[in-house]
Formats: C-alpha cells, structure tokens, sequence
C-alpha cells in the first residue's frame, strides 16, 4: 500500500462496505481489518478495471485519479476520488458496467472471496471453513498438572452449548480413531497419533480445538495462550497466525497495579502497530476444577459454580469472536441512561464483554464492571449508583470536585473497594485526555477508583487528576463516544450510546430597537458566555455522533432543554431512569441490539474477521 489508511479515509470505506448487500450484517471490526488487507491497485490511462457482462472479483476503492464509466459504448459518468466501484454489482454478480482509468491512478481492491468470508451469511454453495485453534500456556507460567486441557474440555463443551456450533476436540493418544465420536455434551473428540491427519475426513466442523498435537504446515490456526497476569504473549507464533492471549485471574490473588498506566489512541496511521493484540481474562479458580480430561458429561451436570461458568462463556465468546462491545458517552445525570441501558441489556440476556467510556459514561461502567465479577450481572452497583445520586452524595462529590477530584475517587472506592482494572473479568477501558500531550489516553492498567477520576475530570470546572508527567482531564474532549477503543480492543459487535443532549438556545431579544439595539445585544457579555455555553454542548454532542456512527448499532438522545444545566441535577435521578424506560428510540435500538447478538451467537463457520489479533 502507497501510504496507510487515514481515519477519515477508513470512516468513508466502512460507510461504503456497509452498503454492499452480503456485508450489510458484517462486523465493524472485521470489515475494518479488511481494509488493512486490501490489495493496492495503480491503473495506467486506459486500462481496463472490468467489462460489461464479466463476473465480478470484488470491490475497487478508488484513493486518487479518474476512472471512465461506460454502458453499451455510452459515457455515464465518471469515478473520482473517495467514490466506490462494485459495491451494488457485487449482489447480482456481473459487471452492468465498463470501467476504464481515465487517468494515472491508485485504488484498494478488496477481492469477493475475501468479502464473503467476513459476511454473516457465507453464499450459497460455498465450501465451509474450519477453525482451527491451539492451546499452549506461556513460559513461566505455572500451572497445575493437565489444568490446561480440562479448561480445553469446558471451553469446547461451552462453546456447543452457548452457540450450537459443531465443535471438535483433537489430543494425542497411542491409539488412533478414525472418525470423530460425539458424546453426551454434543462434543466431538478424535485421538491422532504423530504424523495422522488432524481432521478426519468426509466431516465439517466449525471449529477444531486443538490439545498437544503438532498442526501440520497446510493449516494456519489461531493460538491461545494463556499467559500470567501482568505478561504478555511473547512473539506471535507461526506468521499470519492470529495470537488470543488469555490472562489467569485467581479471584483470591489479587494483583493490581498501584499506578495508572494507559496508552495513546493512534491519530492517522490506522491501527497500532506496537499495540499488543487485543486478549481476555479467564478468571476461575483453576487450582480446584475436578473435571478431567476426556470427561464427556454434559455441561449442565458438572456443577460448575457461576463464576467459572461465566468465565467461561467470556472466554468461549473470545475464542470464537462472539464479543459485544458498548461505548458509553458522557453526560452527568444523563449518563443514568446508560443504567436503564444495562439493565435492559441484561433482561434481554445479551452479554458484555468491553465497556468503553468517557466523564459519566465510566463512572456508569466503574459501577457495573467493578460489581460484575464471579457470575453477577452487575445490576447491584447499578442500585448502589442510583442510590448515592437520589441521596445527594453525587451531588457532593461534584460540588467538592470543583477542589480536587479526589472526592470522586473516594465515593469510588468506598462502594467498591481497592479494584484494579486489569483485575475485572469484563475489558473496561475508559478514556482520558492527557493536556501534555493532546492526545487521548485508553486506562488499562491501575486502580479503578482514580480511572474513573481521570476520565470524569471535565476542565475549568473540575481540578484535573495529577500523574505526572501526565496532566490528566475528562476523556468526553478527545473521544465522546470511544467506539475506536473497541475496535481496536477486538469486539466484534458494537453499541455506542450517545446520551448527551444538544440543547435548544433561545437567544434573547434586543433591548432597544434597530442598529443600536443589535450592536448591544452582540456585545452583551452575558449572552456571549451564553453562547459559548450553547456552542461548547453543541460540539461535545456532534462529536459524539461522529464517533458512534463507527459502531455496528447506535443510540443518540436527541435534544433536551437546557442540557448543561441539566446535567449536574443528580438528585433527579429517577426522572432520568423513568425518561429512558419512556423513550422507545432506545428501546427500540436496544432490541435490534438484540437482533444483532442472536445473529452472531448462533451464526457458523465463524472464520475470519479482527476476532482475537
């Protein structure tokens, strides 16, 4: 490729993909990755790109120069840069059109195969494909004798229960079987000697896990390494081989880090190329599992606790690239419809796996996410949230804010103690804005309680958060709604939610009238910091909706009276929560959401895609 995707480059073509019928379901996530991997094109002047009547091989995105766009010898129209070439085509099949380079110029082809592998719905008659994945623990991790494949044993059993899918479960033996035998859990297991075919012949499966065999050089899996909590997975394995580092979190060995580290959203060069790829945590008591190798029983009769089975399905979601993503603005008392949010997203049984936020939004996320551990929904912070802002303690931490916003991180850390974020099951990543550097700062690692401080620290109003040498102030300026998080995080399925209102301004009329009466009116300091009020909402709320247009589903509040002032009244919190359970907007959002996770949970042949690297 000449030069890297921009972001606004990278905006324009997922608008654009989107509108081809077969990846109108398709990921964000994995549509954006295909870009990444489309293949530079450079046309001379009169150079053919495809003919009328002609299968089509996939879809030009045409980056500079002039293409000429002819039907039966007649000119229609001509191509220009940002303009797409077989996004409509690509439905029925054939070329209605011929193209020819009117000028020296460069485009991204995006050939069908590689378009219908990341649909939701493979073409009809299109050979399926396997998912092959490995297993291996990192070097200097230690773990109890065969902890690894019985932890390979229930992710295969999750994964058949969860999503339905046909699941194969491949370990070395000294006697080898021919086919696969499925047993009580609906699980297929097959023993190969050294040098025997992996997959058995004549059968399908959606995905293959692999325990202790070689793979052999015709195959390129993905590998899951497990890696201790603090590591990271060293090297990436075979090339082009994805890597899922997958970090053991004991619910009785606490290990967080006492300071907050973060890392800076790149600007314009697409993904960052010195990120570690996106992982997830497995927490579970390991140590005490009593299921063995082999063990064939059906996941319900294991008595496994809600905890290991919730880790679990985090984990069986994470392997298989069924991971849902919600991105939660900023808003003060409004963020409270994010809590009406998560509710409803729990009555409607549709999980979460990464919660990005910013200002209020993390606050919303802290109290969910921190309570949302060992098998709970989270739903009890939820209360307790709700319970601090109708009992004015909200109310006092703002107010004491305005001093230092230290008081934030004590109300925090009083309701749910001494948390890391690395620690939380669930990927909670807010976002903050470091003055010193001007860019936007994703908090992974260190203490939940002073994240959210940093991400809610709103400037002029609010003290910043001091870590020097970062001079931390609320994330709503750089990121409003951090859709980009999740999509650099590895969810597959987004919901961004925009919950801060843009405001009605009512301008007051002339005291005087004429000329004379306009000029004072214009000079009028009062009505100018009005104005820059109403301007300041303005901006925060358009930026919010660029930001959510990245995400797979979106939810934007629309307008209210008085936003800003609005905003600080926490004590009306149940106006807000009965105003969200009014609103059908958001409802009705929330149950396409829903819509979109039953597609992808029992969706097939799940290859593909930015799941897991």
């Amino acid at each position: 490729m000449a030069s890297p995707l921009t972001v606004d480059e990278r905006r324009r073509w997922l608008y654009t993909l989107k509108q081809a019928p077969v990846l109108r379901h398709a990921r964000a996530s994995a549509l954006l990755h295909l870009l990444e991997r489309a293949r530079p094109v450079e046309p001379q002047p009169g150079e053919g790109i495809c003919r009328e009547g002609e299968p089509v091989d996939g879809i030009y995105l045409l980056r500079s120069g002039e293409w000429r766009m002819t039907a039966g010898g007649t000119v229609l129209l001509h191509l220009r840069s940002g303009m797409s070439l077989g996004v409509e085509a690509l439905a029925r099949g054939t070329w209605p059109v011929t193209v020819t380079a009117a000028s020296a110029s460069h485009a991204l082809f995006l050939p069908r195969a590689e378009l219908e592998a990341v649909a939701v719905a493979p073409r009809v008659g299109a050979a399926p494909r396997t998912d092959v994945v490995t297993f291996r623990a990192q070097q200097g991790l230690e773990l109890p004798p065969a902890t690894l494949s019985v932890l390979v044993e229930l992710v295969a059993k999750v994964m058949v229960h969860d999503f339905g899918d046909r699941v194969l479960l491949v370990r070395a033996g000294t006697k080898r079987t021919e086919g696969a035998v499925r047993g009580a859990d609906r699980v297929f297991r097959r023993t190969v000697t050294p040098g025997a075919p992996l997959l058995p012949e004549g059968e399908d499966f959606d995905c293959v896990l692999v325990d202790g065999v070689p793979v052999p050089e015709s195959l390129t899996p993905r590998e899951v390494r497990l890696v201790p909590l603090g590591g990271e997975a060293d090297g990436l394995g075979r090339p082009g081989a994805p890597v899922l580092p997958t970090v053991l979190l004991s619910p009785w060995r606490p290990q967080g880090s006492p300071t907050l580290r973060g890392r800076s959203l790149p600007d314009e060069d697409g993904w960052d190329e010195e990120a570690p790829p996106p992982g997830c945590r497995l927490r579970l008591d390991w140590e005490r599992l009593v299921v063995r190798p082999g063990d064939s029983r059906p996941l319900a009769a294991l008595g496994l606790d809600a905890g290991t089975r919730d880790a679990l399905s985090r984990w069986a979601r994470a392997i298989t690239g069924r991971r849902v993503g919600l991105a939660l603005s900023g808003g003060g008392v409004w963020g409270f419809y994010h809590v009406h949010l998560l509710r409803r997203l729990a009555a409607l049984d549709v999980p979460v796996d990464f919660l990005s936020s910013a200002s209020m939004g993390s606050l919303v996320g802290a109290y969910y996410c921190g309570t949302a551990r060992d098998g709970r929904e989270g739903l009890d912070g939820l209360r307790r949230l709700q319970h601090r802002a109708r009992g004015g303690h909200l109310s006092a931490a703002a107010l004491s804010s305005v001093v230092t916003t230290q008081a934030m991180e004590w109300l925090v850390r009083g309701d749910l103690g001494d948390l890391a974020l690395e620690e939380l099951p669930m990927g909670f990543l807010p976002v903050t804005t470091d003055l010193t550097t001007g860019r936007c700062v994703v908090l992974e690692k260190g203490p939940l309680a002073l994240a959210v401080r940093a991400s809610g620290s709103a400037p002029g109003v609010w003290a910043p958060t001091l870590q020097p040498p970062a001079r931390y102030v609320d994330g709503a300026f750089t990121s409003m709604v951090p859709v980009d998080v999740l999509l650099h995080s590895g969810a597959d399925l987004i919901f961004s939610s925009n919950i801060f209102p843009a405001g009605h301004h009512h301008a007051a009329r002339p005291l005087l009238p004429g000329a004379v009466g306009l000029f004072l009116s214009a000079l009028n300091p009062v009505a100018r910091a009005k104005d820059l009020l109403a301007s300041g909402v303005l901006l925060l709320h358009r930026s919010g909706d660029l930001e959510s247009a990245r995400g797979d589903l979106r939810y934007d509040v629309g307008t209210r009276e008085h936003p800003l002032l609005g905003s600080m009244r926490f004590t009306h919190v149940d106006e807000v929560l009965d105003e969200a359970a009014r609103d059908m907007g958001l409802e009705q959002k929330l149950l396409e959401l829903k819509q979109a996770w039953e597609a992808l949970r029992g969706r097939r042949n799940t290859a593909g895609g930015r799941r897991a690297a």
